[in-house]
Order: C-alpha cells, then sequence, then structure tokens
C-alpha cells in the first residue's frame, strides 16, 4: 500500500475541497457568480415561502381550536329559572306644587293727561301793509319786490304771478363785467331756479343786468315769500326777499 507523503501536509476533506472550488470560481468567473446569485435568491424565496406556509398553518389550527373551545363553553342552557317580569315600568316624576290664586291684583287707573293737543300751525297771510322797500307788512310777510342800497334789485311785476313771465333786473354800477350767480326760490317745491356764468350771465359795462324767466305755475296762491340771493363776482352778495307768488 503506497503511503502518502508527510511533506504533502494535512489531508483536504472533500467538503473543504467543495468550498475552495467555490471560491475559486466565483471570483474568477462572473457568468458563474451570476448564476450561482440567482439560485440562491430562488432558494431563499422558497425557503420564506415554505416558513410561512407553515406558520399559517400552524396558526389557522391554533385559532380553529380556541374557536371549538368558546363555543363549547356557551352552548349551554341560558334560563335561569327565573320568569319574566310584568307590568309597565314607571319612572318617578316631580309635581308641581298647585298655583294659589287670590283675586285679580289691586290696580290704580291712570289719569288722563292734561296736555292739549297740539294744533296744527297756520302759515303767514299776505296782507297789505305800509311797510318800506323790501321791508315786510304788518303780518310779517314782504308785500314788495324790491331791496338793496348801493346795489339794488327789484322783481317786477309784483307781485309775481304765476305761469307768466317775469324779471329780475340788478343795478351794481361798481362792478360792471363780474358775472353773476343767481337763486330765486318761489316758495314751493322743486320752484327754485339757478342762474350761473356758465350760462352767461353777468353785468354789462354800466353794471346792469336783466333776467327774464317764467314763473313756476306751482307757486300759485303761495303764502311763502319769495326768497333767493344774488352773487356778484368780486361783489357783495345781495338776499331777496319779496311778496309771495299771486
Amino acid at each position: 500500500m503506497m503511503r502518502r507523503p508527510q511533506w504533502a501536509g494535512p489531508r483536504i476533506s472533500m467538503l473543504e475541497q467543495a468550498i475552495r472550488r467555490f471560491q475559486d470560481r466565483w471570483e474568477t468567473n462572473s457568468q458563474f457568480r451570476a448564476m450561482a446569485s440567482g439560485v440562491i435568491g430562488l432558494v431563499m424565496i422558497v425557503a420564506l415561502c415554505s416558513c410561512m406556509g407553515v406558520v399559517t398553518t400552524v396558526a389557522n389550527s391554533a385559532l380553529a381550536g380556541f374557536s371549538a373551545a368558546r363555543d363549547s363553553g356557551t352552548t349551554g342552557n341560558t334560563n335561569t329559572g327565573t320568569g319574566l317580569i310584568k307590568g309597565v315600568p314607571t319612572f318617578p316624576t316631580a309635581t308641581a306644587p298647585s298655583w294659589q290664586q287670590s283675586g285679580v291684583p289691586p290696580y290704580s287707573i291712570i289719569p288722563n293727561s292734561q296736555t292739549p293737543v297740539p294744533q296744527a300751525t297756520q302759515p303767514p297771510t299776505a296782507t297789505p301793509g305800509s311797510g318800506g322797500p323790501g321791508g315786510p307788512g304788518p303780518g310779517g310777510v314782504p308785500t314788495t319786490c324790491n331791496g338793496g342800497g348801493q346795489n339794488t334789485w327789484a322783481l317786477t311785476p309784483c307781485p309775481q304771478v304765476h305761469g307768466q313771465q317775469g324779471t329780475l333786473t340788478i343795478s351794481a354800477p361798481k362792478h360792471a363785467g363780474a358775472s353773476l350767480n343767481i337763486l330765486i326760490s318761489f316758495g314751493c317745491n322743486s320752484c327754485t331756479l339757478l342762474f350761473t356764468p356758465q350760462q352767461g350771465y353777468k353785468l354789462d359795462g354800466s353794471g346792469s343786468a336783466t333776467v327774464t324767466y317764467t314763473v313756476p305755475a306751482a307757486a300759485a296762491n303761495s303764502q311763502v315769500p319769495i326768497s333767493g340771493m344774488i352773487n356778484i363776482t368780486g361783489g357783495p352778495t345781495l338776499g331777496i326777499d319779496a311778496a309771495p307768488v299771486q
């Protein structure tokens, strides 16, 4: 029998030889390495699925046994032998105390007020008087249609007649050529006339101006005096206070 030389070293087992060959091919052969990786991955997936199946089977068995034990413990007779309680259930409620009526409470009659009922105020009545130019008559209502001092104004006719033409005459000698802002109110709703510089109203070279208009028909037989103003640009403002429209 042939003996192994002592210098050859220890004997290598078949498993170690297989591992060395696998390592050598793994390090030197890329195709082998890719194939081996795929095989190892597939083996691991199969192993995981197998483990999952085993765990699922064991869990289902355990749960089935628990459900059977629970069902077997609750299938007995549930009748305790006590009969049903008959009757209508009642609940206690608080009872409000009865209200003791002692008749109508005392009262006293409120006396009537002694304040007289207010009466409608009568408007002033235009009466002829002896007031001066532009001044009021005895009843406080103007009876004339003119006024002013150094600068004068006048309405014609006097008194003004509703629905007919009226004329306003202005004289301001020291303000020749000045523009005019004129407002005339005839004492009724929507009975106000306005004349502005934009409309071309101004004094002429002698300081005079004449404005014609139609007296509003709604002012007929008014008890309110005609009022208004005449504003002279750069000069005074004249107030209009005249007899009511007839």
